[in-house]
This record gives structure tokens, C-alpha cells and sequence, in this order.
């Protein structure tokens, strides 16, 4: 039987938070952004702690199969607790993957750990593990026979993902993608651009984020190398939103007018239907119908709508967007969103754990969902009204695969190229419109623009 770590209500140091926060993902399914979010509050360390334990939670599961490859020599089979394994892939990781923190500090911690969650035959344990880690060095996974396995262990990703991803993509492609989905992501932020200019918002952080830059997709974002953005006065009166550059190109693909009526079939948490907000006059008659299944969530898309000042234009509703028949007219909206569930492949970078919930099961079951949601909705599209079907995920089943079913089901719509606030010249896919991790440092994502030509 496992053993759980004895409980510190409050740990004052980021080794031992990393720990607890990780095995917490590990052993109960907590998403480790959340988790982490939740930890930082409570635990109040200083800026260059709080940094040192997100890198460690982030940098573990980015690393996750690496780190497994280079401790199973030294296990040799033998079972540990889970908190005990969680605190040798931190302390391994700090060896290999951080050149500035000396070994005499990452052994010392970890015992020092290993004690106050354990006890110290756990303690030596966990010492003569590092020793001969130090002594002996890890193995090159570059030794792998198997290229696919090879570049499995090297990328940390699950290799039924990778044949995947090789066999829809190419081996030179897939290659790009894992290079650099461990690599950190950038913070991205939408103006609201009902409320000032992207020049001006820049102008206004400038002293504060001199690194923030314009964004290369989208001319309503801002991009910089980090920093906590949402606790700014001027994230709270509503200037600017956050949201990633990938998904800044979903309402434009909508080719708003002023007074469209939209329905954004699966809003939650906002993001893209403050955005398409942005676009609309009410006073014309401009209005966006924001649909999520839960009622929690509901709730996050009108504080958003509220705080960014556009929920005279916002209405939202609680409700199953595959029964939107029901309770909406034939022909009663100019424009439809469905950014679908999916798999979150394209997400990887920014939640690292994705790639190790997903399995194969997922891409025969999702799509079977996300097709339910166009069939649902396609009667409510005005004729020679727009439907834009996105995912944040990079696999065809999701994605070409399901657009394609839904045509050959409804020959009143067509697929025509995706409208673009500016020019890209690294998007893939045409008329569809895919972006991978590589292209442009984004999220992956997929976005499909229909027009229906009849009713």
C-alpha cells in the first residue's frame, strides 16, 4: 500500500511546494496550473521562490518520460511512494536541467525533504539515488534504437502521439513541433480595443514591460516573455484580456459586421466571445449569444464580459449547445461559433500535462461530439451566414476529418479560405487554417470557416 507524505499546512520553500504540488497532479488528477496558483497564494514566497517552484512543477511534467528514462537504471524495479519519486524527479531535474543551482544544494534540500515528509530511511534513500546519479551520469536517449521511441523519450511525449504526429505530419515537421513545446510560453494579451489602441495600451506598460512587443498573427495582441499581467490595474478596468495569439484569429474568421447577431456555441471562458463583442455595435442591433454546458462557467464569461466593459452586448445561458434546437428559431443568427471540445494537443506547451491524459480513445470519441455540435447548430445559420468551426488541437481526426463529415452531410454549406485580420505566412492547411507550436510560438490551433449558401 502507497504511503502518503506526512502534511505541512504551509511549506515556506518552492522545493517543497514543487513536491507536494506535483504529486498532487500526480496521484489526484489536479491540473497542475491551478494547483500551483492555488499553492503560490497561500504560501506568500518571495518573487525568485515563487519562479523557482513553478519551473520545477512545469519543468518535471514538460520532462516527465526524460526523467523516468534517466532514473530507471538507477531504481532498478524497486517500487517507491509517489511523493518519493515526485522529490527524485525534482532533484534530477535541478541536475540536469539547471545549470545555476549547485548539486550540494538540490542533495541537501531533498534530504532535508525527504526527512520532513518522511522519515530518514527515506532520506538515505533518496541521497544514495542522487550520489549515484552524480557518479555514474544519466544515459543518452540518443542510444534508442527506435526513432520513435527515441524522439519520445527526448521530447517527453507519449509515442503513440508521436507515430501519430509522424505519420500526419512528417518526421521533419513533428520534429520542429517537439522541439519546442517544453520551452516556456510567452504571456499574450487582446486589447480591448473598445476601450483604446494596441499602441496606446503598449505605450502605458511600457516602462513596466519594456520587452512587450506587438504580436506577429493578430493586431490586437501584445506579447511578452512573461510577467503576471492579470494583476494590473489596467487588466481589471478591463483593457486588455488574456488569451493566446492562436486564438485571437477566431472572431475575425467570422467576418463581423456591426449588427451580426452571433452564437458561440461552447463559450466558456470568454475569451473568444469578448473578442467577437469587440467587433459589434448594440446599438445596431450587435449581440453575441454565449452558450456553456455548466453554470460555473457561465458565470466566468459574464464577469469577463463585465469587467471588459461589453456586457450590453453579452448574454449568456447555461445550456447544452447540441440541444440549441430547442430552444432557438430556424435562421435566427448571422454568424456561429463552435470552438469545440477537443484533445487540447495544441495546448501542450501551456499545459504540459495534456500529453500524458490523452489516449488513443480520445480522437475516436471526441470527434463524434464535436461533429453532434455542427449538426446541431447549422439549422439555426441564417442563409449566407458564416460558421466557424476551431479547435485547439492538431491532429486531422479533430479537425479536417470532421469538417469533411460534416460537408458531405450538409451540401448547403461551403467551405471557403478562413478571412484574416493580417496576412500569415506560415499557416498550413488551406482553406482550413492550422497553426502548429512552431510556427509562430502560439498554441496549436485549427480554425474552418463555412458558408451556408441556402436555408
Amino acid at each position: 500500500m502507497k504511503k502518503e507524505p506526512k502534511s505541512l499546512a504551509k511549506p515556506t520553500d518552492p522545493r517543497t511546494l514543487a513536491v507536494q504540488i506535483l504529486t498532487k497532479v500526480r496521484t489526484q488528477g489536479s491540473y497542475a496550473n491551478l494547483a500551483l496558483d492555488a499553492s503560490l497564494r497561500q504560501a506568500h514566497l518571495e518573487p525568485r521562490d515563487a519562479a523557482l517552484a513553478t519551473t520545477l512543477v512545469y519543468g518535471v511534467i514538460q520532462h516527465q518520460l526524460t526523467l523516468d528514462y534517466y532514473l530507471e537504471p538507477f531504481l532498478a524495479g524497486k517500487k517507491v511512494d509517489d511523493w518519493v519519486r515526485v522529490l527524485l524527479d525534482t532533484a534530477l531535474f535541478q541536475m540536469v536541467y539547471l545549470d545555476k543551482v549547485p548539486e550540494r544544494a538540490i542533495f541537501f534540500e531533498s534530504t532535508q525533504i525527504a526527512k520532513q515528509l518522511g522519515h530518514a530511511g527515506i532520506a538515505k534513500f533518496v541521497t544514495a539515488i542522487l550520489r549515484n546519479v552524480q557518479r555514474q551520469g544519466v544515459r543518452d536517449p540518443q542510444q534508442i534504437d527506435d526513432p520513435l521511441q527515441r524522439l519520445s523519450i527526448t521530447a517527453s511525449v507519449p509515442q503513440w502521439l508521436v507515430a501519430k504526429l509522424v505519420a500526419q505530419l512528417g518526421q521533419a515537421k513533428t520534429e520542429s513541433i517537439l522541439a519546442v513545446i517544453n520551452q516556456p510560453a510567452e504571456a499574450s494579451l487582446r486589447v480591448n480595443t473598445t476601450k483604446g489602441t494596441r499602441d496606446e495600451l503598449q505605450f502605458e506598460l511600457s516602462e513596466r514591460f519594456p520587452a512587450l512587443r506587438d504580436s506577429a498573427i493578430s493586431p490586437d495582441g501584445l506579447v511578452a516573455p512573461g510577467g503576471h499581467f492579470a494583476g494590473l490595474p489596467e487588466f481589471v478596468v478591463g483593457a486588455f484580456t488574456l488569451q493566446d495569439e492562436s486564438s485571437m484569429l477566431v472572431a475575425p474568421s467570422l467576418a463581423l459586421e456591426p449588427n451580426s447577431r452571433v452564437l458561440d456555441a461552447c463559450a466558456a471562458p470568454g475569451g473568444k466571445t469578448t473578442h467577437i463583442a469587440q467587433f459589434l455595435d448594440p446599438a445596431a442591433g450587435g449581440e453575441v449569444v454565449a452558450l456553456d454546458l455548466h453554470p460555473h462557467k457561465v458565470k466566468l464569461i459574464d464577469q469577463n464580459a463585465k469587467r471588459l466593459g461589453l456586457a450590453d452586448r453579452v448574454h449568456v445561458q447555461a445550456m447544452d449547445a447540441r440541444q440549441v434546437g430547442d430552444h432557438f428559431a430556424t435562421a435566427s443568427f448571422d454568424r456561429i461559433l463552435v470552438d469545440a471540445p477537443c484533445s487540447g494537443l495544441g495546448l501542450i506547451r501551456r499545459k504540459p500535462e495534456i500529453r500524458y491524459e490523452k489516449q488513443p480513445a480520445d480522437l475516436e470519441n471526441l470527434p463524434k461530439i464535436q461533429l453532434a455540435l455542427l449538426n446541431a447548430v447549422a439549422p439555426l445559420l441564417k442563409s449566407q451566414g458564416r460558421l466557424t468551426y476551431s479547435t485547439c488541437t492538431m491532429v486531422e481526426e479533430e479537425n479536417q476529418a470532421v469538417v469533411a463529415a460534416f460537408l458531405a452531410a450538409h451540401p448547403e454549406f461551403t467551405q471557403v479560405p478562413v478571412p484574416l485580420a493580417q496576412p500569415l505566412d506560415r499557416a498550413h492547411g488551406a482553406p482550413a487554417l492550422q497553426l502548429f507550436p512552431d510556427d509562430y510560438n502560439t498554441d496549436g490551433f485549427f480554425i474552418a470557416s463555412l458558408v451556408k449558401q441556402s436555408d
